[in-house]
């Protein structure tokens, strides 16, 4: 679609340079959209298999509790174990500009039990649930960077679109136009001067 400017020379020369602008920054967009791309794939690559990771774990420590819940009930469970503390810092990272946020384990502590009065598979059940914390960490991590960048790579694949579909088009459309205005315009010239030059000349 042709963009409504005047035909002149001075139109010309800035359209002329919005085109190589339009099309640095499309080239530059384009780049930026394959590297987030590749990222984005890896990290969804690293998900995958966290993922893996972690039901593998959850389902032994699951067993371990559940079998530990069948000589126990859950108030007698709740009586033994008291309460833990976990507290967590707040970070941020950095991926193609785009902040993700994080956390790190500032403090952990797990209370003491009774060994004498709870089951072994509850330590097997406890030792695995502590290892998960962290894939846990990891793993909600990494679903907040995959999802931010989908949202990077959704804006930046419509502005690479709207400048290779939309505005570059209209910038060549409109600039040959023009030349072609200007053109036309230079012969009607060129014809009027000889015409001049014909009527001087008889004179």
């Amino acid at each position: 679609m042709r963009l409504s400017v005047n035909p002149n020379r001075m139109e010309l020369l800035r359209l002329r340079r919005r085109l190589v602008l339009a099309e640095r920054g499309h080239k530059l967009l384009k780049d930026k959209l394959e590297a987030i791309m590749r990222r984005f794939l890896l990290l969804m690559r690293r998900l995958f298999e966290l993922q893996d990771s972690i039901s593998a774990k959850m389902k032994k420590a699951f067993l371990s509790f559940a079998f530990v819940r069948t000589r126990s009930s859950h108030k007698e469970l709740e009586r033994l174990i008291p309460e833990g503390k976990l507290v967590l810092a707040p970070k941020k990272e950095r991926i193609f500009n785009i902040s993700i946020p994080q956390f790190e384990i500032e403090e952990k502590e797990i209370s003491d039990y009774d060994f004498v009065k709870t089951e072994s598979e509850l330590d097997i059940g406890v030792k695995k649930i502590q290892e998960i914390l962290e894939d846990l960490m990891e793993m909600s991590r990494l679903w907040k960077a995959v999802e931010l960048l989908s949202h990077e790579i959704e804006i930046t694949r419509r502005r690479v679109n709207a400048l290779e579909h939309i505005l570059i088009p209209s910038i060549k459309e409109t600039v040959s136009y023009i030349s072609s205005r200007l053109e036309e315009m230079e012969r009607s010239y060129q014809v009027q001067l000889m015409r001049v030059k014909e009527i001087v000349r008889k004179h």
